[in-house]
């Protein structure tokens, strides 16, 4: 289920018989601003669990020597990206 923020303060009383899921986005730049599970769904699996390791590697694409050399690296990446270079 998908609401805006304004329809949340209109209608608190969503939460008090929630089943699935809620999106929280800000319509103006589509933005997910929350997640809001169920206390079913909370309890059945632990919140940690679910989301650790997400943003997580094994192991580092690359090691550094110094700092100097991961800085150029980053702005290399950057303009990469930037400009297609």
């Amino acid at each position: 289920m998908v609401i805006g923020v304004s329809e949340l303060q209109k209608n608190i009383s969503i939460f008090k018989n929630l089943t699935e899921t809620i999106h929280i986005i800000d319509k103006k730049t589509k933005e997910v601003l929350a997640l809001v599970l169920p206390r079913t769904q909370i309890e059945k699996h632990s919140l940690t669990d679910a989301l650790g390791g997400i943003l997580q590697r094994k192991d580092p694409i690359k090691r550094y020597e110094n700092f100097d050399e991961m800085v150029e690296d980053a702005y290399e990446q950057e303009m990469k990206e930037k400009y297609g270079i």
